[in-house]
């Protein structure tokens, strides 16, 4: 009788042991299918303590203007505190008479600002002949990263001032988010545009899908020094970049995916659905713009219409895959480069640690997250024919 007992103790304590196993794997599972999703991946930098708890070192933000009118602009700085804990904002309105206007900076802020009045003009989705081409993942709001790697590969001088002469730059989307100098990296990006076009050069932003998070008022991934600001000043940080303001207004003309030569550039990639739905670069570009400035379209109509999971904003089907769709297959892969004429994928959105062809040299995923001391940022760099990973001190390596 004894020996029965013990005997069926053990069954149970095995019974309960491959249930708790099962429950681990199916727990891993959901993990791992997570973040397949795209929902988060392991350097994403997500606050989610008391924004009130948080005094933060001193900081301040801006400029940040909004059109009044076509004559008139507010502008707002706003500064922070830490003795004290208190926050102002130092408010100006400026007068513009003509199609443009510069403005300096105030207090301690040396830079200048270009004011456009009306709306910014859309850039080609395609050029060609383009011999000197430099391309930029995610930034997340890390401009000091941005910024050292720009200035020792010799995009910019000291100064901060175009230096490029007549090559192509592209950041492939996500300037928003995370990091806490989106506003600098912004003007930056902004004045570099302008820039390279008085030098026969171009500047090629995309948007990524915080850029139309942020556009749509969606704000869950900002920093905490703009939880902070906001919260204390009892405003939506969206607002910042709404359509009556300098900064909405740019944004609102960006493109979403650029061609350049033989070579192709967007935020998460081209999906073979995108080929079924017989979408162009032009379409996808204009349905993208319409979506952030089309406040009517329904949250239903928008994900069905424009933001289906293999969008070009989402998709990570070239490094893995989701509920919504498989690994892309070589044969799909090479239905897109046909149907674009194109001969190679550049992508940002997954974060990769170092800049590297997938899929037999047919995609280059470029997003090494910047902010982490483990991880050395890295750009990519195209010149003679030849792929090279470039790093914050400047040096750069072959990439076979």
């Amino acid at each position: 009788m004894y020996r029965r007992v013990k005997f069926y103790k053990y069954v149970i304590v095995l019974f309960l042991a491959v249930i708790n196993l099962w429950s681990f794997n199916v727990e891993a599972q959901e993990k791992k299918n997570e973040l397949s999703s795209g929902a988060f991946s392991s350097y994403d930098k997500v606050f989610n303590g008391n924004i009130q708890d948080l005094n933060l070192a001193d900081y301040s933000d801006g400029p940040h203007f909004f059109w009044l009118d076509d004559k008139t602009v507010k502008l707002w700085y706003i500064n922070h505190k830490k003795e004290g804990n208190t926050i102002d904002i130092r408010e100006k309105k400026i007068k513009i008479k003509g199609d443009s206007v510069v403005v300096k900076g105030q207090k301690g802020d040396k830079n200048k600002y270009w004011l456009r009045k009306g709306k910014y003009p859309i850039q080609s989705a395609e050029y060609s002949g383009v011999t000197k081409l430099l391309a930029i993942g995610d930034v997340h709001g890390e401009y000091d990263a941005l910024v050292e790697l720009l200035r020792n590969i010799g995009v910019i001088n000291k100064d901060l001032d175009w230096n490029w002469g007549d090559g192509h730059l592209v950041f492939v989307g996500d300037i928003f988010d995370r990091g806490d100098k989106v506003t600098e990296s912004l003007y930056l990006i902004k004045k570099l545009q302008r820039q390279a076009n008085e030098n026969k050069g171009k500047l090629h932003l995309l948007l990524g899908n915080h850029e139309i998070m942020v556009l749509m008022n969606d704000s869950r991934y900002v920093a905490p020094k703009y939880k902070n600001m906001c919260q204390r000043l009892m405003f939506n940080y969206p607002r910042f970049f709404k359509a009556d303001t300098e900064l909405g207004k740019w944004l609102r003309s960006l493109n979403s995916v650029v061609k350049i030569n033989d070579l192709l550039f967007v935020h998460g990639g081209l999906s073979p659905d995108l080929v079924d739905r017989g979408l162009s670069l032009e379409q996808i570009n204009n349905d993208i713009r319409k979506s952030i400035r089309d406040n009517k379209m329904t949250h239903e109509k928008l994900m069905r219409s424009i933001y289906f999971p293999e969008n070009p904003l989402w998709y990570r089907g070239y490094l893995m895959k989701s509920r919504s769709y498989s690994i892309i297959t070589n044969e799909e892969l090479n239905k897109v480069l046909t149907y674009y004429n194109v001969n190679r994928i550049f992508i940002g959105h997954t974060e990769v640690e170092s800049i590297h062809f997938l899929h037999e040299g047919k995609v280059v995923a470029i997003n090494v997250p910047m902010g982490y001391s483990e991880i050395e940022p890295q750009v990519v760099l195209m010149e003679d024919g030849k792929y090279y990973r470039c790093f914050s001190d400047g040096r750069r390596e072959l990439i076979e």
